[in-house]
C-alpha cells in the first residue's frame, strides 16, 4: 500500500486509555500489531496486557497482581492520516465542545470525564484548535488490536489536534454512527499530539 505526502504525516505520540467491559468476569489477552511503537503503558506491557477483566469495568493485571481501572499506553505508528474535514473549536469553547461531541462517539459519563480530565490541558497554548476524530478504520489501521477473546463491541475514539492562532475554514466532520454496546465491549480513547 502506497501514501503520498497529502495523505499522511510523520507518526507523533498518541495516549490512548483502554476499558474493558465484558459480561462476565474473565481473562482478557490485548496485543498491538507491528505498526505500533510503544513508549509507555500502565500496567507493564510484556508481549501483551493479560488481565481478568470483570463488569464493572475494573481489571486485575495477571503480572503483577494489581487491579487497575483500565490500560494505558503511549507510542506512535509509523503514518497517521491527515485530516481536512473537522472542527474548528475556540479556546474558551473546547470544554463544551468536548462535553457535547464525546457521548455522539460512543463514551460515556465517567470515559468522557476521564477524556477531558486527559486531553484539557493540551488546550491551553493557542487561541483555535482544529479538531478532528479519526474513523474506526483509519484506528485499526493506526494501531491494530488484537484481543482475545473477541469482543462483541469496539470503539474508538482518537482525537487529532492541531493549534490555530486564527480561525480556518474547513468542512464539518459528518461522524459514523457508533455501534450500540452489547456483549463484551471495549472503549479506548486518545489523541494525537502535534
Amino acid at each position: 500500500m502506497r501514501f503520498n505526502n497529502e495523505e499522511f504525516l510523520p507518526p507523533f505520540a498518541c495516549e490512548p486509555i483502554i476499558y474493558l467491559y465484558p459480561q462476565t468476569t474473565q481473562k482478557v489477552s490485548i496485543t498491538f500489531g507491528q505498526t505500533v511503537n510503544l513508549s509507555n503503558f500502565v500496567p507493564e506491557y510484556r508481549n501483551g496486557w493479560n488481565v481478568i477483566a470483570y463488569p464493572t469495568g475494573k481489571m486485575l493485571n495477571i503480572s503483577d497482581n494489581r487491579t487497575y481501572p483500565y490500560l494505558f499506553w503511549e507510542g506512535w505508528s509509523l503514518i497517521f492520516p491527515i485530516q481536512s474535514r473537522g472542527f474548528v473549536v475556540k479556546q474558551g469553547e473546547v470544554a463544551s465542545f468536548l462535553k457535547k461531541i464525546l457521548p455522539k462517539l460512543g463514551l460515556n459519563e465517567k470515559e468522557k470525564e476521564d477524556f477531558m480530565k486527559a486531553w484539557l490541558p493540551y488546550f491551553s497554548d493557542s487561541s483555535y484548535y482544529f479538531i478532528t476524530f479519526l474513523d474506526q478504520s483509519d484506528i485499526d489501521k493506526i494501531a491494530p488490536l488484537n484481543i482475545s477473546p473477541t469482543p462483541d463491541t469496539i470503539i474508538r475514539v482518537l482525537m487529532d489536534i492541531k493549534p490555530l492562532e486564527t480561525p480556518i475554514e474547513v468542512k464539518e466532520q459528518r461522524l459514523l454512527e457508533v455501534p450500540q454496546r452489547r456483549g463484551f465491549t471495549v472503549v479506548e480513547w486518545g489523541g494525537l499530539k502535534r
